[in-house]
């Protein structure tokens, strides 16, 4: 119960980066269909039998970014004028013309979600080898402007 109560830690990576990490619930399948119905609702939805389901993953990414841009004037089909942009880097394609009264816009976005499942901190450390250590993971993404704010992992013990 205390990694489903627990908060996404953020730990910085080698590269410098934020990475978010949490640890990951150990459930019966049965446990999974009380604690999670949705979630195991899910699984049997994309025709995966429930019972040969080892791990269960869920990430949700947010990406927010303010981006101001210069307008300039331009002729499309050699007489409608109009108002357009583009911005673009390594995450973000965007386009956009302003005619007359309305806008269009066009907005792409490319992310890397990287997850790891590995074994870290020990449960009880005093107790140093007798202890197991906790599974975790850790999920980071490459866009700079994308915040993790939820995710889980849930390993489905056979009984």
């Amino acid at each position: 119960m205390e990694a489903i109560t627990a908060s996404i830690d953020y730990v910085r990576t080698q590269n410098g980066k934020l990475a978010a990490q949490t640890n990951v619930l150990l459930l019966r399948t049965n446990e999974l269909k009380k604690l999670f119905p949705v979630q195991a609702k899910t699984v049997r939805d994309m025709g995966i039998k429930l019972n040969r389901a080892t791990q269960l993953s869920t990430t949700v990414i947010e990406t927010q970014k303010n981006i101001v841009t210069v307008l300039r004037d331009s002729i499309i089909r050699d007489t409608i004028h109009v108002k357009v942009f583009q911005y673009a880097d390594k995450w973000y394609q965007i386009k956009g013309v302003n005619q007359g009264d309305s806008q269009s816009l066009q907005i792409q976005t490319t992310d890397t979600l990287t997850q790891v499942v590995f074994k870290g901190e020990r449960e009880k450390p005093w107790l140093w080898i007798f202890s197991p250590r906790k599974l975790q993971q850790r999920v980071s993404v490459s866009n700079p402007n994308a915040t993790i704010k939820y995710s889980s992992l849930i390993q489905i013990q056979k009984p």
